[in-house]
């Protein structure tokens, strides 16, 4: 199986780098890729760099250039959910973007139109919608399962705690309370990121299965600059064990 990964920093894509042998550069439109190979699968991994249109342009051309099975992203992100820690894993059930704003029309926040026309008789447009963007739910579930049956490393002398769930994303980094409590009263999203909710809309419209981890890096408050920072390298690590198991169990599952 054909297996891209995509993450906003190099910091995000270093656990999965060390559970990937014979890596190798290449350069495609413009972009920076490495292709290695673990547990029989082909593994292609890039930076998309923070934001919307980075992620989908990114994922766009994983699925161009090497035609990749599935997408997975890996990253890091801010808590919503007032019970998430710095440390814990979020694995996305469904992703939408909450700074897409067309309630002005009527439209629930986030909710995205497609195939707008306009009628010749009465001038009216008509659209079809879609606020939620899903992530493949086999793969979600795999995720689950093995982060489930892993040790986790502690951080500050907390064991991690695993959720799956809906991820935010918007081109903003969440370090406002208020604003991290709206998201969460108005969307229920556990984290917010820049990226997750683009990536599952291009890999909808492309047909290609996509997977997101999310390490929560911080709590989306007035401390999130200083959080992220401190804990970027460590909250992270933990999501490259689970990849790890992950991609095993898919190569068992094919036969590898």
């Amino acid at each position: 199986m054909k297996i891209g990964i995509i993450g906003a920093m190099e910091e995000e894509l270093f656990p999965i780098r060390q559970h990937i042998q014979r890596l190798k550069q290449t350069h495609k439109g413009g972009r920076t890729f490495w292709r290695g190979d673990s547990s029989g699968h082909e593994i292609y991994l890039t930076r998309c760099d923070p934001g919307k249109v980075n992620a989908s342009i990114a994922a766009q051309q994983m699925i161009d250039h090497f035609s990749v099975d599935v997408i997975f992203n890996m990253g890091s992100s801010g808590a919503l959910a007032p019970e998430l820690e710095v440390g814990d894993l979020v694995i996305a059930s469904e992703a939408i973007q909450h700074d897409f704003d067309l309630t002005g029309w009527g439209l629930k926040p986030g909710e995205l139109i497609f195939d707008v026309l306009t009628a010749k008789n009465t001038g009216q447009l008509t659209f079809r919608s879609q606020q939620i963007f899903n992530s493949d739910p086999k793969l979600s579930q795999l995720a689950l399962d093995s982060a489930r049956q892993i040790e986790l490393t502690e951080l500050n002398g907390r064991a991690p705690k695993i959720y799956m769930g809906r991820i935010l994303s918007g081109d903003q980094f969440i370090s406002r309370q208020e604003k991290a409590l709206d998201l969460w009263n108005t969307l229920a999203g556990l984290c917010a990121d820049m990226e997750a909710a683009a990536m599952a809309h291009t890999c909808a419209i492309n047909n290609v299965p996509f997977l997101c981890i999310r390490a929560i890096s911080d709590k989306a408050d007035h401390s999130a600059t200083i959080s992220f920072t401190d804990f970027l390298v460590a909250a992270t690590a933990n999501y490259g064990k689970v990849f790890e198991l992950i991609i095993k169990r898919m190569a068992s599952k094919n036969g590898a």
